[in-house]
């Protein structure tokens, strides 16, 4: 394995330059990073290029000869889309290629060009809030001579660079000598964002037991609780169960713990494991004794989902008093 993060670099980068010089070749085409919309049920509108854009982007930013005439045309063009995916998209947000383009275009300073750095200022609500086209900030943008390791993990994660990003982490693992809190939770991250659910859960598992060593009962029900939901994703119902018997005689220590996230998430994941074992289960009588009296006042505070569960889990207990109770309950919130 390649243990020298910046030839990684290198390597995942080349294609981008690849990219790039093909928009300034004599067959030049831009159908891989002009705007193109897509739909999906779960995200809404989207640009199909974006993260193509943002490669290119990335390509032309880190070369040192970024500000020759030749290339500003392609930036406009870049921009241009950027700003289309920003006026459109359903999820709105700014979007790191944003700041690339304006920048780069920045640098010829043509004043017909303030036009579209005020279009890209007024492209969304995010955009309008949290984007100033004279306040960025070269600290803040990728370079490849002074990126670190974690400036590498995470841009190979903005962009999907998947295989990558894996070894990106696997370096960044390598070079930790001591493990404490703090790198923990950051390996936590990575580990999530790589899909490695073993990688995760063992992290999770060593930062619980940290902050049990620690007696700090609110951080360990906090990491505890996102083990147990990570244990359920993955099948792994028995040790799930075992985790939540070690949250419940902490969590329920706190008064009115059920009307917060964590309390609210505590009960969600209750209510997965009592459906798993069946409602005769001794894990889940024992379960449902802690939440069933708190389930409603707690789904007060709930989203549809979460609420929907409650009711489900009320009727899968054969509690038709408390279902009934919180279907009439949901017919006032609607």
């Amino acid at each position: 394995m390649e243990t020298n993060y910046k030839n990684l670099l290198d390597q995942m980068m080349a294609p981008y330059d690849e990219m790039l010089q093909s928009l300034i070749s004599d067959h030049t085409d831009f159908s891989k990073v002009d705007y193109l919309e897509q739909h999906s049920e779960e995200y809404g509108k989207s640009d199909a290029n974006y993260t193509n854009r943002l490669k290119v982007l990335l390509a032309l930013y880190n070369r040192e000869d970024r500000d020759s005439p030749h290339y500003e045309p392609i930036v406009r063009r870049l921009l241009v889309n950027e700003i289309i995916d920003r006026e459109t998209n359903s999820f709105q947000g700014i979007g790191d290629a944003l700041y690339y383009a304006v920048f780069l275009l920045q640098k010829y300073e043509r004043e017909q060009d303030q036009v579209l750095f005020q279009q890209a200022k007024k492209a969304n609500f995010d955009t309008y809030a949290g984007f100033d086209p004279e306040l960025i900030l070269e600290t803040y943008l990728f370079s490849k001579d002074s990126a670190d390791l974690e400036d590498c993990i995470n841009i190979a994660s903005e962009l999907g660079e998947d295989v990558y990003l894996s070894l990106f982490i696997d370096l960044w693992i390598r070079e930790q000598t001591d493990w404490d809190k703090e790198n923990l939770r950051t390996l936590v991250y990575h580990e999530r964002w790589r899909n490695h659910a073993e990688g995760e859960i063992e992290a999770l598992k060593k930062l619980a037991e940290m902050e049990k060593i620690e007696e700090n009962s609110s951080n360990y029900c906090s990491t505890a609780s996102s083990l147990a939901e990570k244990l359920i994703e993955t099948g792994q119902w028995d040790e799930a169960r075992e985790t939540m018997a070690t949250i419940i005689p902490l969590i329920t220590k706190e008064k009115e713990w059920f009307l917060y996230g964590l309390g609210r998430n505590i009960i969600t994941a209750c209510i997965h494991i009592i459906m798993h074992f069946g409602a005769k289960s001794r894990q889940a009588t024992s379960l449902w004794q802690t939440i069933k009296g708190v389930l409603q006042p707690a789904a007060n505070n709930m989203g549809t989902i979460q609420y929907q569960l409650a009711i489900s889990v009320s009727k899968f207990m054969g509690d038709t008093k408390l279902e009934q109770k919180l279907l009439r309950i949901q017919k006032h919130r609607q």
